[in-house]
C-alpha cells in the first residue's frame, strides 16, 4: 500500500531546503526524495564524456560542466 505524505512542498520550499541540505534531493509533485550517490563507474564515465566534449568545443565560445556543478 502506498503512503501519502502529510505535507506536499512547494517548489520554493524545496529550493530553500535544498540550498541548506548536506546532500542532494529530488523534487517531484510536491514530494522530496533523497538521491543516492553516484557509483565509481558513473563518475568515470562523466569525467570521460566531459573531457571529450571539452576537447571538441575548445575553439568555441562554450563551457562544459560536469553534472554536479552548482552555482
Amino acid at each position: 500500500m502506498a503512503s501519502h505524505p502529510e505535507h506536499l512542498h512547494t517548489p520554493e520550499e524545496y529550493l530553500a531546503l535544498e540550498r541548506k541540505a548536506p546532500f542532494q534531493n529530488e523534487y517531484y509533485a510536491g514530494e522530496i526524495f533523497a538521491m543516492s550517490g553516484a557509483s565509481r563507474w558513473h563518475r568515470i564515465i562523466v569525467v570521460n564524456v566531459t573531457t571529450l566534449l571539452s576537447n571538441q568545443l575548445e575553439a568555441k565560445d562554450c563551457e562544459v560542466y560536469a553534472n554536479d556543478f552548482f552555482s
